[in-house]
């Protein structure tokens, strides 16, 4: 991150003591504030996009969707007719 140019700003307002608490805890770390609150800001970040893109199964729920793939069943009369009719809206038939 350091290593790339830095192009874009982020202001923000906050209360005092949430500032010096934060102050606080970039010099704790022995870091700047503003690398602080971005490597903060970057990691949380990253743990709300995994939490909203990443599906995550119990055992069980992975057993079963394993098994669905590992013995597929059949397809019935109305997913017969929706691929014929997905096929026909794409003009693939």
């Amino acid at each position: 991150m350091r290593s790339e140019l830095k192009k874009e700003r982020l202001d923000l307002r906050l209360p005092a003591a949430a500032k010096e608490q934060i102050e606080r805890a970039a010099e704790l770390q022995g870091r700047s504030l503003s690398d602080f609150v971005v490597a903060a800001a970057l990691t949380q970040a990253g743990q709300v996009i995994e939490q909203q893109l990443v599906i995550k199964l119990c055992l069980e729920d992975s057993m079963a969707l394993a098994e669905a793939f590992i013995n597929e069943p059949e397809p019935n009369a109305k997913a017969i007719e929706a691929a014929r009719r997905y096929k026909r809206k794409m003009g693939k038939a």
